[in-house]
């Protein structure tokens, strides 16, 4: 069995998918691993202009999403591996799943960027050859799966 990937932004969505993916992974005996994106179409890379300061706090914003589902996790037996990275995010989750294996992709049903995160979560049903599972948001139920 390989591990689980679970793509965070932080909101409340997003943590019933958490507690779903630490289930999974403690379950099968697997790694979990966390990725927050950066998403580029909202933030360019950090540059001397306006945009600097919305970016770093991107970013930062994107290391704390991951590092409170590392400390949800702390209790479980099992090993966390997080990361932030920048791009498109359902391109740079499907590259991630693909850099570790990941047999399952978890994601909540809506994000912080609601406009795009429905599109993520379509393209990542749509495009990955991995199983992927959308967590409802109340109650922590699997609302759409595929693979």
């Amino acid at each position: 069995m390989g591990p689980i990937l679970l793509a965070t932004d932080g909101s409340e969505y997003a943590r019933q998918a958490a507690k779903r993916a630490i289930e999974l992974a403690t379950d099968r005996g697997v790694a979990l691993h966390v990725i927050c994106v950066v998403d580029q179409r909202r933030f360019d890379d950090t540059a001397l202009s306006s945009a600097e300061l919305a970016t770093i706090y991107a970013a930062d914003h994107a290391a704390i999403c991951v590092e409170e589902i590392v400390e949800m996790a702390a209790t479980e037996d099992i090993r966390v591996v997080g990361d932030t990275r920048h791009g498109s995010p359902h391109d740079v989750i499907l590259e991630y799943a693909d850099e570790v294996d990941a047999e399952i992709i978890v994601v909540g049903e809506h994000g912080n960027h609601t406009e795009h995160f429905s599109g993520v979560r379509r393209k990542l049903l749509e495009e990955s050859d991995r199983e992927v599972r959308i967590v409802e948001g109340t109650g922590g139920k699997i609302m759409e799966e595929s693979g």
